[in-house]
């Protein structure tokens, strides 16, 4: 996964690369590029040309020539509209982001594989979890991860002990009987706030408020170590996409293709739409080193107080809708035909229920802990108060579809985005299916370098 940071995605590469040819292994690397820039994408495809020769290994590229390409081949060979199969692959030129459009042609591109997709700005960098233990466990909720904070990177380096050990290898013993599988994360925590630092529970909260400055480090530096102790079994929703195994000989979701925390909506998506599936975290953690090091802003922690982003939209319409599977695709283009105040009213209903249940764990923590300490106390109240209050009335409109357009634009667009990914989930099987055969012929998205 890469868009306009070839440095970074070279010396991803690069460890990747080593670490397989040091264990024997010969996997093909796919590398999809999400650039719009056709020098940038010249830039990458020679880089890698140089890599693939130095490594003796495979490597392909996607970028947009050739995913144009292979969507007219797909809209041909599948008979779905290439309006549906370019949102799919491309997202929406109105929105910044499409990364969940570029980690969509890594799962058409590579269907019926098993495969590790990674971002790139991380490291094949491993390290244990600290006290890691063979024995499996089975996890019944959002997120059985542990946390611990630092400072700074280099502190975050410090703190584990890197050993050589097979990356792929990780992931092998349990991909197949669960559909995904996770890293642990060193390094940026990847997360847009640390809201949810205010819920945590057991040994990672003791280490959250055991000071004034621990806590205070923590709600501003971005610098983590997130892991399990073993291999655990989840049937939660919870998904980062960082570094993730995925059984793609299965019937997947797509990644929704537009702005951040598609990822997160994938996570839904699974365990709505494909039965019985099942996530096993890792307790062995890879680098996430974007440069430079990263901060939360003072106001990260009150935003989603006073707004929503694009993916929170997605996710009430996913969690309001009882049926699983392709009926949830017809669902979300009914919610696109209903008026937009009526739109809007559904997705309050949904958020509001969201919001509660976030109230009553934070009552919750209050109450088990005695409100101290109080550093941190002050600051589960705050939030108590600010959720507790009515929403402001431009509450609905996603504040990161706002950027160059008036909240009525805003607001339309949101709708649109909802219904056009419902017609890319009623699709996905049929692309899936329509992507491998066109494999099977010779046909691929990306390009042999």
């Amino acid at each position: 996964m890469t868009r306009d940071r070839l440095p970074s995605l070279v010396a991803c590469l690069e460890s990747y690369l080593a670490n397989c040819r040091r264990h024997a292994r010969s996997p093909e690397f796919i590398v999809a590029d999400d650039s719009r820039s056709k020098e940038a994408a010249d830039a990458t495809q020679a880089a890698l040309r140089q890599l693939a020769n130095r490594f003796s290994l495979r490597i392909r590229y996607a970028g947009r020539q050739e995913k144009s390409r292979f969507a007219a081949a797909l809209a041909c060979e599948s008979r779905i509209s290439l309006e549906i199969v370019r949102f799919a692959l491309f997202g929406d030129e109105r929105c910044r982001l499409s990364t969940g459009a570029n980690r969509n042609s890594l799962l058409l591109d590579a269907a019926g594989e098993t495969m590790l997709m990674v971002d790139d700005d991380t490291e094949c960098l491993i390290a244990p979890a600290p006290d890691r233990e063979e024995a499996l466990s089975f996890y019944s909720g959002y997120d059985p991860s542990e946390f611990w904070f630092f400072p700074d990177r280099c502190s975050a380096m410090e703190s584990v002990s890197f050993a050589d050990i097979d990356v792929l290898g990780c992931h092998e013993p349990l991909l197949g009987s669960v559909a995904m599988t996770m890293h642990g994360l060193l390094g940026d925590s990847g997360m847009a706030s640390p809201r949810y630092y205010l819920t945590l529970s057991g040994a990672s909260r003791e280490r959250l408020v055991t000071s004034p400055q621990a806590y205070e480090t923590a709600m501003h530096s971005r610098e983590i170590l997130r892991t399990v102790r073993r291999p655990t079994i989840s049937d939660g929703p919870f998904c980062m996409s960082t570094f993730l195994g995925l059984d793609n000989r299965r019937s997947l979701p797509p990644f929704f293709p537009v702005q951040r925390n598609s990822d997160g909506i994938f996570g839904h998506l699974l365990r709505k739409c494909v039965d019985g599936a099942r996530v096993a975290f890792l307790p062995w953690v890879l680098l996430h080193a974007p440069g430079p090091p990263r901060k939360f802003a003072p106001d990260d922690l009150w935003a989603d107080t006073r707004s929503m982003r694009m993916a929170d939209v997605v996710i009430a319409c996913v969690l309001a809708h009882e049926m699983n599977g392709a009926s949830l695709g017809k669902h979300l283009r009914w919610l696109r035909s209903l008026t937009l105040s009526d739109f809007e009213e559904y997705i309050g209903g949904v958020q509001n229920f969201r919001n509660f249940a976030f109230l009553t764990e934070l009552h919750g923590q209050l109450q088990t802990h005695g409100a101290s300490p109080k550093f941190w106390a002050d600051d589960v109240s705050r939030m108590i108060e600010l959720l507790s209050k009515p929403s402001p009335p431009d509450y609905l409109i996603p504040r990161d579809l706002r950027d160059g357009r008036d909240a009525e634009a805003a607001r339309r667009l949101a709708q649109e985005l909802v219904g056009k990914f419902g017609e890319v989930l009623e699709a996905w099987p049929a692309m899936v299916a329509s992507a491998a055969r066109l494999r099977a012929g010779g046909q691929r998205m990306a390009a042999a370098l």
